[in-house]
C-alpha cells in the first residue's frame, strides 16, 4: 500500500499543483484583461492621467497622456498644483478647487485656466480622488484631464454670434419673435415688446404661442403669427400690422411684425384718389382714350362708349387701337386704315391736332395731345348739338344780313325817291314866300309858305340821315378829305345853332386856342358831327342852361368837347342811344322828337376818320361828348401848338 500510495500521493500533488497553476493562469489573466479594460474606460474618458504626492506635487503622468499643446509631462513632474513653479492656472473654479484639496475631498470637471511660457490661453477640465493608505494616511490624488480649449473657444464662437445675432434682432425697425420647435417662446426683440406691451408677462422663453396668441387676442395685442400663413395683415386700434412667419430649419417659427399704418393711409388715399378719378373720368362730357407709344389702350372712360357704341368688351388694357379701330368699321377698313395714319402721325408729330369725325348720328371732334413719356391722350366730344346751331346761326346770320341789305336798300331807294317831290315842294314854298310872281294877299300865306319849306327841309334831312345810315352799313360813304381848319367849323357850327338855341333860350358858347392845329379829315362830315352834338345838346337843355363847345391838341390827338347842362342820360341806356333809331324814351308823346339817328350817324363818322366818340353823362346834371381824332391827322401845329402837343 505504501509503496503503491506513495506514488499516489505524488501523482494527487502534482495534479493540485498543476490544478493552482492552472487557476493561477487564469486569474491572472482575468486581472489583465479588467486592468486593460479600466484603462480603456480610462483612455474613452480622459486626455491624460496624473498623481501628486502628499505635498499635491505631480508625480506621474499616463503613458499615453494628450497634454495640451505646447506642454508635456516632464513640464508637471516634481511640480505642484498651482504652484509658482508650475503652469499658470486660474479661472472661476481655483478657489474652490483649493477648498477641496485642503479637505482632502474629491472634485469633478472642475475647470481652469492654463497658460504655458509662450502659449495661448488653454482650458481643462480635471477631476481627481484622494488617495489614502492601509493606515488613513493621505498620500495624494489621483485624476484625469481633459482639454477644452476648443470647446471652450467654440462656446465663446457662438457666445459671440449669440450676442451679434441679438444686436442684429434689436436693430430692426419691425418686431422679432422666435419660437422652437415645440412652439414654444424663445426670444423677442423690444420693439416687439414695445408694440406689444399689453402681454409683457406672456414674453418669456418657453411660453407656448398658442397661450401667446389667446392673451394676444383678450388684450388687444398683435397675434403672434397665423399657424403657418406666410403673411397676415391685421388691425390693431388705429394701426394696421402685417404679420410674417417662417419656418426655421429645427421646425421652430421666426414671427415678424411690421407697422404698415403709413402704407395703409397710403394705399387708402390712393384708392380714394383713383376712385375719384375714375368717377370724374367717368362723368366728363368727352370720351377719353389714352394710349402707348405703340398706340395700345391704357385707359378709357364710359362716355368713350357711349360716343362710339362700343361695349365694355370691346376696349380692354393693351389692345391695340388698329384691332379697335377695324371693330368699328368692318365694312370700311380703308376708314379704319386713314384713322390709324392720323393717330401715327399726331404721335411722330409730337404736337396736338384735332379733327371732326362724322358719324351716322353724330359729329364727334377729336382731339390729340402727346405725352411728354410718349403715347397720346385722345378726348372726343359731341359737337352734333354745337354744329346744329352754328347751322342755325349761320343760316340766321345770312337771313338777317339778307333782311338788312334788303331794309338799306329799300331805304336808300325810298330817300332817293322822296328827295326828288321834296325838294320840288322846298323850291315851290321859296317861290311862293318870296311872292316872284305877285303879291299873295294875306301875310299867312307868306307864313304858312315858310312852315312848309321848314317842314321839307326837316324832312329832307331826316331822309339824308337815314341814306347815310345805309351808306354806312354798306360801306359806300368814302371820306373827302382836306386840309381843315378846325376853328372854322366850330365857329361855323356854332353860328348855324345860334338862333335854335336863342329860341330854346340856351345859351351856346366856345372855347378854342389860339394856336389850334389844322387837321386831315372830310370837312362836310366834321360840319354833320359837330352839328349832330350841339343840336342835341340844345334840345335836351332846359331854358337858361348852357351848351359849350372846346378844342384842343395832344399827344393822343385832336380833341373837341361838346358839354351841356341837360337833363343827361342815365349809364345804362347809353348803349340804346348810340344805337340807330334807338330812342330812350320810345312813347309816341314823348316829350323830344327825333328819329335817333344823331349820335348813331356821329359815332359811325368819328370812327371813319380813325377817331373814337366817348360819352359822359349824368342824370340831372349834363351830358359831356368827346370827339377824338387821332395824331396823325394833325397836319401843321404852329410852334407855341408842337410844345403843347410835346408835352400832351
Amino acid at each position: 500500500m505504501a509503496r503503491d500510495g506513495q506514488p499516489a500521493r505524488q501523482r494527487s500533488a502534482a495534479a493540485l499543483a498543476e490544478r493552482d497553476g492552472a487557476a493561477a493562469h487564469d486569474g491572472a489573466a482575468v486581472i489583465r484583461d479588467e486592468a486593460q479594460r479600466l484603462r480603456d474606460y480610462a483612455e474613452a474618458a480622459a486626455d491624460w492621467f496624473w498623481e501628486t504626492d502628499e505635498a499635491l506635487r505631480f508625480t506621474r503622468m499616463s503613458a499615453s497622456t494628450q497634454l495640451p499643446t505646447g506642454a508635456s509631462g516632464a513640464d508637471f513632474i516634481g511640480r505642484r498644483i498651482g504652484g509658482p513653479e508650475g503652469p499658470e492656472l486660474g479661472g472661476a473654479d481655483w478657489q474652490a478647487l483649493n477648498e477641496l484639496l485642503a479637505a482632502r475631498l474629491p472634485f469633478r470637471d472642475v475647470r481652469l485656466n492654463c497658460r504655458f511660457a509662450g502659449s495661448e490661453p488653454l482650458y481643462l477640465s480635471l477631476s481627481g480622488v484622494p488617495v489614502f493608505d492601509a493606515g488613513g494616511v493621505f498620500t495624494g490624488y489621483r485624476g484625469i484631464g481633459r482639454d477644452l480649449t476648443l470647446l471652450v473657444r467654440a462656446e465663446a464662437d457662438a457666445e459671440t454670434a449669440r450676442r451679434r445675432l441679438v444686436d442684429a434682432i434689436e436693430s430692426i425697425s419691425e418686431g422679432f419673435l422666435l419660437t422652437d420647435a415645440a412652439d414654444r417662446l424663445v426670444l423677442c426683440n423690444s420693439r416687439y415688446r414695445e408694440v406689444n406691451e399689453a402681454v409683457a408677462a406672456w414674453l418669456v422663453p418657453g411660453t407656448e404661442r398658442s397661450e401667446l396668441a389667446r392673451e394676444s387676442a383678450a388684450r388687444g395685442a398683435v397675434p403672434p403669427g397665423a399657424g403657418g400663413a406666410p403673411a397676415t395683415e391685421c388691425r390693431v386700434g388705429e394701426r394696421w400690422f402685417q404679420v410674417s412667419e417662417r419656418r426655421t430649419h429645427e421646425g421652430g417659427a421666426v414671427v415678424v411684425q411690421s407697422d404698415i399704418t403709413a402704407l395703409k393711409r397710403r394705399e387708402h388715399e390712393l384708392a380714394d384718389k383713383t376712385a375719384l378719378l375714375r368717377a370724374t373720368l367717368d362723368n366728363m362730357g368727352q370720351g377719353l382714350l389714352v394710349l402707348d407709344g405703340a398706340l395700345n389702350v391704357r385707359l378709357w372712360n364710359d362716355r368713350l362708349w357711349q360716343l362710339f357704341d362700343h361695349g365694355a368688351e370691346a376696349l380692354w388694357t393693351g389692345r391695340p387701337l388698329a384691332e379697335l379701330l377695324i371693330d368699328a368699321s368692318p365694312d370700311a377698313p380703308e376708314r379704319a386704315e386713314e384713322g390709324i395714319e392720323f393717330y401715327r402721325s399726331a404721335l411722330a408729330a409730337r404736337r396736338a391736332v384735332s379733327r371732326e369725325i362724322h358719324l351716322t348720328d353724330k359729329v364727334v371732334e377729336m382731339h390729340l395731345t402727346p405725352m411728354p413719356e410718349g403715347g397720346l391722350i385722345a378726348t372726343y366730344l359731341d359737337i352734333t348739338e354745337q354744329k346744329r346751331v352754328e347751322a342755325d346761326l349761320r343760316r340766321a346770320k345770312e337771313e338777317a344780313e339778307l333782311a338788312s341789305r334788303s331794309k338799306s336798300e329799300f331805304l336808300a331807294n325810298m330817300s332817293h325817291e322822296l328827295r326828288t317831290p321834296l325838294n320840288a315842294i322846298i323850291g315851290f314854298a321859296d317861290i311862293l314866300k318870296g311872292e316872284v310872281f305877285g303879291k299873295l294877299g294875306d301875310k299867312r300865306y307868306a307864313d304858312y309858305a315858310g312852315d312848309i319849306r321848314d317842314s321839307g327841309l326837316h324832312l329832307l334831312r331826316l331822309i339824308n340821315d337815314v341814306l347815310d345810315v345805309s351808306k354806312i352799313e354798306f360801306g359806300k360813304i368814302a371820306l373827302a378829305d382836306d386840309t381843315v381848319d378846325v376853328a372854322s367849323v366850330v365857329q361855323a357850327c356854332v353860328r348855324l345853332m345860334r338862333d335854335r338855341a336863342d329860341a330854346a333860350s340856351v345859351t351856346v358858347s366856345q372855347s378854342l386856342p389860339t394856336d389850334l392845329p389844322l387837321v386831315q379829315a372830310d370837312e362836310l362830315r366834321l360840319k354833320q358831327i359837330l352839328l349832330n352834338l350841339l343840336s342835341n345838346a340844345v334840345k335836351f337843355t332846359p331854358p337858361g342852361g348852357a351848351v359849350t363847345i372846346s378844342a384842343d391838341a395832344g399827344a393822343q390827338g385832336l380833341r373837341i368837347v361838346v358839354e351841356d347842362t341837360g337833363i343827361g342820360i342815365a349809364p345804362r341806356d347809353l348803349a340804346t342811344a348810340l344805337r340807330p333809331f334807338g330812342q330812350i324814351d320810345s312813347r309816341l308823346a314823348r316829350k323830344y322828337q327825333g328819329t335817333g339817328l344823331g349820335l348813331p350817324l356821329t359815332k359811325s363818322m368819328t370812327e371813319l376818320h380813325g377817331g373814337r366818340l366817348e360819352i359822359e353823362s349824368t342824370p340831372g346834371v349834363g351830358t359831356k361828348a368827346t370827339v377824338w381824332l387821332p395824331p396823325e391827322r394833325i397836319v401843321l401845329i404852329a410852334e407855341p401848338a408842337l410844345s403843347a402837343v410835346g408835352e400832351g
